[in-house]
């Protein structure tokens, strides 16, 4: 089965689409050839406006003022970090909804270089008034949450990977703004979202190895957080490693030390951001490349967790 999002979201949207009239794809020139099945189905809920990124949010607008839900898709860098503007006025500032799918988020689409990169679209979305941001990690994780979510009123930004995590969630309630606990630990929480779930999970054995606990906690939804679970996890454990393909700088590490400051817990809590830091990624490589560098590995968490104790 093909668990990419990136390559099978379209099968939500049709499905979606087919029972939901009010539902309105705008694209800029990708995924054509997948959403050609709604297109074809849906005469005058479909448009591609080609490369013009500002004026497909702009548009979408206009559709959600006449009533349509709109789902709006192309790259992140494009989508969200150079169409800022549309989408802080447009559907902020005027409380409009609408569902952005964004593809090559963080490093995903890793040999384009900088211009394909986006290492703040998460960051850009949460500031604003009224919106979600939601990073699965498998086509089940986002077919859930977009049932659940593309009808919600709100600005919402779902990061379409194309590099799943390939972990089975079946067995998970996947739910908007929940987390779930893949596993229990004592010594460290691995605080996770997206492809990290891989990286976390293949870390386990090897930390028990090292006489390590691991408590995995892995988040679809990045904003609003599931902060229950979180306080809970690492209260317990006092160490905690957050995994993200974002900046350091407003991203999940952020928001989640924020919330244990406010929780004002009596015991000391230590943490660590394992993320793109503050910098641009200059080096060519492969997305596993540029992970390994990184230190996004069994090998990366160990030394991180090593500078807690």
């Amino acid at each position: 089965m093909n668990n990419k999002v990136r390559e099978t979201f379209t099968e939500t949207i049709y499905e979606v689409g087919k029972k939901d009239k009010d539902l309105c794809v705008i694209v800029s020139d990708i995924s054509h050839f997948r959403l050609q099945k709604f297109a074809k189905e849906n005469p005058g809920r479909y448009y591609n406006l080609g490369v013009c990124e500002n004026s497909i949010v702009n548009v979408a607008a206009g559709l959600a003022h006449m009533g349509y839900i709109p789902v709006v898709h192309t790259f992140a860098s494009f989508l969200i970090d150079k169409s800022f503007e549309q989408i802080k006025l447009t559907f902020g500032y005027n409380k409009l909804p609408v569902n952005l799918i964004a593809i090559g988020s963080g490093i995903e689409y890793s040999f384009h270089g900088v211009t394909h990169h986006s290492y703040i679209d998460s960051l850009l979305v949460k500031s604003v008034e009224n919106s979600a941001v939601f990073n699965p990690g498998s086509t089940y994780e986002f077919d859930q949450l977009f049932k659940k979510a593309y009808n919600n009123k709100k600005i919402n930004l779902f990061r379409a990977t194309s590099k799943s995590h390939e972990i089975d969630l079946k067995n998970f309630d996947i739910e908007p703004g929940k987390g779930i606990k893949y596993c229990e630990g004592s010594d460290l929480t691995i605080i996770c979202t997206g492809y990290h779930l891989k990286t976390a999970v293949e870390s386990i054995e090897f930390l028990k190895k090292n006489n390590i606990s691991v408590e995995v906690v892995y988040l679809p939804t990045i904003k609003p957080l599931d902060q229950d679970m979180i306080l809970e996890s690492v209260q317990k454990t006092s160490k905690f490693l957050v995994m993200e393909h974002q900046s350091e700088y407003g991203g999940l590490y952020s928001d989640i030390a924020s919330v244990i400051l406010k929780n004002k817990s009596k015991k000391i809590i230590q943490g660590k951001s394992l993320s793109l830091g503050n910098n641009f990624i200059h080096e060519y490589g492969s997305f596993e490349e540029h992970n390994k560098r990184l230190n996004f590995s069994n090998k990366g968490i160990l030394s991180f967790y090593k500078e807690m104790i």
